[in-house]
């Protein structure tokens, strides 16, 4: 009870102190305010300068050891208090100070910051220090990415996509809590490493890797005073998405972000690429587009609905070909209209159709072309009973078939 009540008592005086100080700072004129925020910004840094500077004399003595600690890192998250990334990027930059003077007085005067020296300070060397610090000066924390990756060596990635688990603050109506046993937890805001996590694991730091699915499971089943009536984390499949983009596309993904946070607060990657996805599905999809046509179709029926042709429509409609029926009057044409594309696309499900000798169908869903089942120069029609899909390599294995290759070989060479 002694303890309950001294904690509060702690808790009174806190709120005290804070009230008195805001009471105090509502009396300043707006000049004297932005007076003194900018004095005590200057006084941070000095501070924080000296911090680095105590830090490399404690490293110098190996004064944490003694207090029990294997390293300068979680001293300074244990001892200290600091969080993982503050402590890393102040090991970083205390380091880079340390062997690279000429960084002191950048930090002094503002034209880097710990999160910018914290970047650099793994890949300065004494080759390239004059000419990466110069780089630098005066940068944004993306600026120096861009400048540190130039001097890393080049990495290959490829693009892929692999299912994982997520964990969800709240259950998402109508679907059921899996238990996520056999898969991989991740943070729903992606898998990025951010520099003050890289930051942290090489100061010394232990990787929270492994650490996060334990205490996720922890924080479910152990509710602590301050969150007696947590939810439970629900566990939701996902997919990790991963490639390698171009400026370019960084370029334009940045410019949908921003014109999509008119709509959404703050926009994530998934949402931006999925509203961009939207917008493309909805123009170029076969199927998406044959449904306008029908609605269209549909639309001007009901408005017209003249009784000798009711059932010829209905025939029609009910066979799938609508406009794509060819007339028999018009002259035979290479041109294949978009609405037999998209019904050709329909009716073979989007995949190629070509089936093998083994009874195998190949079932291509990329590189799809329409194909004259009986060629065009043969005397093939454009009727839908007449054309198909193949992908592209199987439709030259067709031609191929039937003119012969090398005939096809100097058709190509004439393109």
């Amino acid at each position: 009870m002694s303890h309950i009540g001294v904690s509060s008592s702690s808790d009174l005086v806190t709120r005290s102190n804070s009230s008195r100080r805001s009471s105090a700072l509502s009396g300043l004129s707006d000049r004297e305010l932005l007076a003194r925020v900018k004095a005590l910004v200057a006084q941070e840094r000095a501070t924080t300068l000296d911090i680095l500077a105590h830090l490399n004399e404690v490293e110098r003595r190996r004064l944490h050891l003694g207090l029990g600690y294997p390293s300068l890192f979680e001293y300074c998250t244990r001892h200290l208090g600091y969080s993982k990334s503050a402590a890393g990027r102040r090991i970083h930059a205390a380091r880079c100070v340390r062997d690279y003077p000429e960084v002191y007085g950048l930090l002094e005067k503002n034209e880097v910051n710990l999160i910018t020296v914290s970047l650099i300070a793994s890949i300065l060397t004494e080759s390239n220090a004059k000419d990466l610090i110069a780089k630098v000066r005066g940068k944004t924390q993306g600026e120096v990415e861009e400048i540190v990756a130039t001097y890393r060596p080049p990495v290959s990635m490829r693009d892929r996509a692999r299912p994982v688990c997520v964990a969800v603050a709240e259950p998402v109506a109508g679907r059921p809590v899996n238990s996520g046993q056999g898969c991989s937890i991740t943070p729903t805001g992606g898998s990025e490493i951010s520099p003050n996590a890289a930051a942290a694991s090489h100061a010394g730091g232990q990787s929270q890797a492994g650490t996060e699915p334990q205490a996720l499971q922890k924080a479910s089943t152990q509710p602590s005073d301050e969150h007696p009536a947590s939810p439970t984390p629900c566990i939701e499949r996902k997919f990790l998405v991963q490639f390698v983009a171009s400026a370019q596309f960084m370029q334009k993904f940045e410019r949908a972000k921003a014109l999509l946070s008119n709509r959404t607060d703050t926009p994530s990657y998934e949402t931006v690429l999925e509203a961009a996805l939207d917008e493309f599905l909805k123009d170029h999809d076969p199927e998406t587009r044959d449904q306008r046509r029908e609605a269209r179709k549909e639309k001007v029926e009901s408005k017209a609905k003249p009784a000798n042709c009711g059932g010829r429509r209905l025939l029609q409609s009910q066979s799938g070909r609508g406009d794509a029926q060819p007339d028999p009057n018009e002259e035979p044409s290479r041109h294949i209209p978009a609405s037999a594309r998209d019904a050709v696309f329909k009716r073979d499900k989007g995949r190629c159709t070509y089936v093998g000798s083994n009874g195998i169908r190949c079932g291509a869903t990329h590189h799809l072309q329409i194909d004259h089942i009986i060629p065009y120069a043969r005397g093939g029609t454009g009727s839908l009973t007449n054309l198909r899909l193949l992908c592209e390599r199987h439709n030259k294995h067709e031609a191929e078939r039937v003119y012969g290759a090398n005939a096809m070989k100097r058709f190509r060479a004439r393109e």
